[in-house]
């Protein structure tokens, strides 16, 4: 999977120096990470393709448990914000991030909030940084999902305005560019709004087309299989 990535609040030096081992699991894993993809359960596009979180997340969460990446509970006092991170090892947090929008804020507030306070987690100890992994926006998905360039238009102002100092590296993940054809993971549910895991996964190759559209700029893909 190709991706792209901001920092915040001195990440670039975080996860360049002393959890640059962190960094490497995560990245390895990413750019062996297929596209999931599945058929839309929405009225107006029922059955195009689009991106699937759900076979994305566990794929994302079993390769990382290999590298002993574990999810991390979230203490008593921040359960209002969730229940755990999908992972974490050696003072580093991990979110993948697919679901609604305002999700991005809950990861990043009680991940603030143990880094402040210096809270002792399990497998991670005082948190020193925050990955969060989501999807481009050229990706079709689901909708009020979030994606790569809302969360950076949402971040930045926060981080001018000194809101949070949780050193923050967000990843967008896309399609390389220029691409005109993928090969793509496609997962089948028996129920695809409610269903975790599919029935059915197959690889099958897609014909890409981008256009412009959408806030930010965005560009827009569609995909046809071959």
């Amino acid at each position: 999977m190709e991706f792209v990535q901001e920092d915040f609040n001195g990440a670039d030096e975080l996860f360049g120096g002393p959890s640059a081992a962190e960094w490497a699991d995560i990245d390895a894993v990413l750019r062996a990470t297929p596209i999931f993809l599945q058929g839309s359960d929405q009225r107006s596009r029922q059955g195009k393709p689009i991106f699937d979180p759900k076979a994305t997340n566990a794929h994302l969460t079993a390769q990382c448990a290999i590298r002993d990446w574990k999810a991390i509970p979230v203490p008593d006092e921040l359960t209002a914000y969730g229940v755990d991170w999908d992972g974490g090892k050696n003072t580093i947090l991990a979110e993948w991030q697919f679901s609604n929008y305002p999700f991005l804020w809950n990861n990043i507030i009680r991940t603030e909030a143990a880094l402040r306070n210096r809270v002792n987690l399990p497998h991670v100890g005082v948190p020193k940084g925050l990955i969060v992994v989501t999807k481009c926006g050229m990706f079709p998905a689901s909708n009020s999902t979030l994606y790569y360039e809302q969360a950076l238009a949402q971040i930045r102002p926060a981080i001018e305005l000194g809101v949070f100092a949780t050193p923050i590296r967000l990843v967008g993940l896309s399609i390389l560019e220029g691409a005109r054809e993928i090969q793509a993971t496609w997962s089948e549910y028996g129920n695809a709004r409610y269903d975790r895991a599919p029935v059915v996964q197959r690889t099958r190759r897609f014909e890409v087309a981008l256009k412009k559209g959408g806030k930010y700029g965005v560009r827009k893909a569609t995909f046809r299989e071959q």
